[in-house]
């Protein structure tokens, strides 16, 4: 290879070093130059700050009754539908009685009076075992003998008065003969909402241990609400008679005002995760409102008017309190605070040239804007996301 050869390469190879380290340190100073940053801002400025919860409930008449059998049996008679107005003391559906269920009215009313035999007599006795023990002429067992005997009667009367009733508001026949039905009767004046049973479908009694099954059920429709369940971290922000705004999905241009009627005071699990039932009244019906729609519910909880707030994604949380991050060049408008620290080499700490980490105490938050009680000044620009952090790098193609 000639000299002038050599000298060519050489003067290549140097000349591909030298552009490739200038490239290498533009890069470098790109990735570590604090001006250049493109954290998103917000402004710290007067603001309206209102408390919002907002769920999805569903429309519910304010009054339901389930109608049900008091006896196990099979369904004779439904002459009811879904959808039809009904008025109390109409037949919904008739029933007729399991074999092994039909004890009648009068045979339970039997065992009414010889309950209440029972527990005269016992009564009767106890009053004496008083009087003797009084007089040192018994002893104290046989005196708690005859207490124990007196009130296990008393609450064997209790029950079987409470068994006649039930059976007697059923409808049960006084028959001893399981071939006569069970007429079922509508509660209420009413419109019935759903009817879950079927014509010869067998039904369950309702009972101490059981249930039983739904025939059909009857609510009144002139007055509906709202229910909806509130989690257990926004709980604490709603109030009795609180504001709410309630839209459907069937008309979602229509607002109807509401307020807070109800707030359950035990929680239940939904999904696994703890909520409140919260019953919301709605200030006029319509007849666009049908039960079981969807709702979109808005409850409005405390405000504070013209106040100092900052966007809720400025906000950190750490250990000894909250901080925002406020940008250094609104700080050199003459608010009388610090310069800015000098250059560090360590890149992790570069968002220092460009922002203060500053301690702020804060009020109650919306679901836009926190209120700052102390800590910044209007007008100030602060950081919508953590500059303390380090950013992904994007995917290069």
């Amino acid at each position: 290879m000639t000299a002038k050869r050599k000298r060519w390469v050489i003067g290549t190879a140097v000349g591909v070093v030298v552009v490739g380290a200038a490239v290498a340190l533009a890069a470098r100073a790109r990735n570590t130059d604090p001006v250049k940053d493109d954290t998103p801002l917000g402004k710290v400025a007067l603001a309206d700050v209102q408390v919002e919860v907002l769920e999805v409930g569903t429309v519910e008449p304010e009054v339901k009754v389930d109608v049900k059998s008091a006896l196990s049996g099979k369904v004779v008679e439904l002459p009811v539908r879904e959808g039809d107005v009904v008025k109390r003391g109409q037949l919904i559906a008739a029933i007729e009685p399991d074999v092994n269920q039909a004890q009648t009215l009068a045979g339970v009313r039997r065992g009414v009076n010889q309950a209440e035999i029972d527990f005269a007599d016992a009564s009767k006795d106890y009053i004496a075992k008083q009087e003797l023990l009084k007089n040192g002429l018994i002893s104290e067992e046989a005196h708690r003998e005859a207490e124990t005997r007196y009130k296990t009667m008393r609450e064997e009367l209790d029950a079987a008065r409470e068994k006649s009733a039930i059976m007697a508001s059923s409808g049960v026949p006084v028959s001893t003969t399981a071939d006569q039905r069970i007429n079922i009767a509508a509660p209420m004046d009413g419109v019935v909402i759903t009817r879950p049973v079927e014509l010869g479908e067998a039904v369950t009694g309702a009972g101490s241990f059981n249930a039983g099954t739904v025939i059909a059920t009857v609510a009144d429709l002139s007055t509906m609400l709202v229910k909806a369940g509130v989690n257990e971290v926004d709980i604490g922000k709603v109030r009795l008679g609180a504001p709410v705004t309630v839209t459907l999905d069937a008309y979602p241009k229509v607002r109807f005002p509401a307020k807070v009627s109800r707030i359950a005071p035990a929680a239940r699990l939904e999904d696994q995760v703890k909520v409140f039932d919260v019953e919301v009244s709605l200030d006029s019906q319509g007849k666009e409102l049908r039960t079981g729609m969807t709702a979109n519910v808005s409850i409005k909880g405390d405000k504070a008017v013209k106040v100092l707030a900052v966007p809720v994604e400025s906000v950190f949380h750490r250990e000894d309190g909250e901080v925002v991050y406020v940008r250094r060049t609104a700080l050199a408008a003459g608010n009388g605070k610090p310069p800015a620290p000098k250059a560090t080499p360590n890149p992790r700490e570069a968002w220092k040239q460009r922002f203060e980490e500053r301690k702020v105490e804060t009020g109650i938050a919306s679901l836009a804007n926190v209120q700052i009680v102390s800590g910044l000044v209007a007008g100030e620009e602060v950081a919508l996301e953590d500059p303390s952090k380090p950013k992904k790098k994007e995917d290069q193609s």
